[in-house]
């Protein structure tokens, strides 16, 4: 797994989740344990898996985690995961 393309991938999807996310379906996601996945190719040709799942945080906030992974799990590199914190009112803790 070419760590800085996966980086490149994670960054991507967590930005283009944080302009669509609505804090009521993340708190949904959460509380079922729902997770999403997608398989991706990287710029460098090889597939990616890319896992999206929310976790609580403290004071009703929301971590939006997305970890992306070699797609053959063939590796046993841990995941390069990019997260971030959501706030009830919407916002997004810096």
């Amino acid at each position: 797994m070419n760590k800085q393309v996966a980086a490149e991938i994670a960054e991507e999807y967590i930005a283009r989740w944080c302009r669509v996310a609505a804090y009521e379906e993340l708190a949904l996601m959460e509380e079922n344990g729902d997770r999403d996945w997608e398989n991706v190719v990287g710029r460098d040709g090889e597939e990616y898996k890319v896992l999206l799942y929310v976790l609580p945080e403290a004071a009703n906030c929301l971590r939006m985690v997305v970890a992306v992974n070699d797609r053959s799990l063939r590796s046993a590199i841990a995941p390069l995961t990019r997260d971030t914190i959501m706030r009830p009112d919407g916002t997004y803790v810096e």
